[in-house]
This record gives structure tokens, C-alpha cells and sequence, in this order.
């Protein structure tokens, strides 16, 4: 057997050498876990900046998807309620003229038949009410001509004094030392 390798005899080791020898292996291993967990906090590091990012990014989605979802609702809102306007629009019109028979037809303009369709049913049957009760009178109520107008110069005195001024404007005038009408 040419090809037995001769028996290498055990070495036997001082306990200061097996010290040694264990010393530097736990320095060794020591740095080379201390390197590798100082990598992997770095990784923890960017992996929980990546992670705020996204929630970031999550919670912006979230609010624009809310925002376009309150948008869409109130346009949904916002026709329907215009379809029921347009609806409503001719019948009023129609009741409307029915009642105002006595009004020109410019009266009935596009702007007041808008609101008269945008209006509550209860509002309108009260309006429709109202001018039912005018009873076609356009006309202001007769007012009588006043007596006197500040135009033609004489003045109307009061009862019991002499000089157009009630006693209150004298009094006041006599406190503040005016004289009305050399009194």
C-alpha cells in the first residue's frame, strides 16, 4: 500500500493556545455577523422607507378614489335631479298659465319657468296659490294723492302749533339752541 498517506499524530494544544484559537474565531465570527447585521438593518431601513412610500401612495389612492366616488355620486345626484326639473318644467308652465292668465307672454321667461320647475312641490303649489290669489290684479292698489307735496312750498302744520313743527322737533331743537321759525 504505496498510497497510505502517513498518520498525522494528534497535536495536542496548550490551554492558552485552545484560548487563543477560540478568540479568534469569535472575533472573526464576531465582525463577520456584526457586518452582515448592519447590512441587513440597512435593508430593514430602505425596506420600511419603501414600505411608508407605499402606504403614502396607498392612502393618496384611497382619498382621490373617495374624492372621485363623492364627485361621481353627486353628479349622479345632480342629473337625476335635472331630469326631474326638465320633467316638471312644461306641467308647471302650463299651471302657471292657467292661473296667470291675465300676464304678458314675455312674463313667462326661461329664467322663471327654471325656477318654478327647480322648486319644492309644496313651494310651488303655495306660489301657484298666491298668484291665484291676486286673481289677475296686476294694478298696484289706487293710492290717494297726498294732500300736499314738498314741491309746491307750504307746509301742513301740525295740530296745536304755529309753526309746521311738532312739539318734539321744537324740543329738540330748543336743546341743541336751533330756533325753528324764530321761536
Amino acid at each position: 500500500m504505496a498510497d497510505a498517506q502517513p498518520a498525522v499524530a494528534p497535536r495536542t494544544l496548550t490551554e492558552h493556545e485552545a484560548y487563543a484559537i477560540a478568540a479568534d474565531r469569535v472575533v472573526r465570527e464576531t465582525a463577520d455577523l456584526t457586518s452582515k447585521v448592519g447590512k441587513l438593518e440597512t435593508e430593514v431601513a430602505d425596506l420600511k422607507a419603501k414600505l411608508d412610500v407605499s402606504e403614502t401612495a396607498v392612502a393618496s389612492e384611497k382619498a382621490a378614489r373617495e374624492t372621485a366616488e363623492k364627485a361621481l355620486t353627486d353628479f349622479k345626484s345632480e342629473t337625476e335631479q335635472a331630469r326631474e326639473v326638465a320633467a316638471r318644467r312644461g306641467e308647471r308652465e302650463k299651471k302657471v298659465r292657467e292661473v296667470a292668465k291675465h300676464m304678458k307672454d314675455d312674463w313667462f321667461s326661461e329664467e322663471r319657468i327654471g325656477r318654478w320647475a327647480a322648486m319644492e312641490d309644496t313651494q310651488f303649489t303655495e306660489y301657484v296659490a298666491e298668484i291665484a290669489a291676486l286673481g289677475g290684479s296686476t294694478a298696484p292698489a289706487a293710492a290717494s294723492a297726498p294732500r300736499e307735496t314738498a314741491m309746491a312750498g307750504a307746509a301742513v302744520k301740525p295740530a296745536g302749533t304755529d309753526s309746521g313743527f311738532g312739539p318734539m322737533a321744537q324740543m329738540f331743537g330748543a336743546r341743541r339752541g336751533v330756533t325753528v321759525n324764530g321761536q
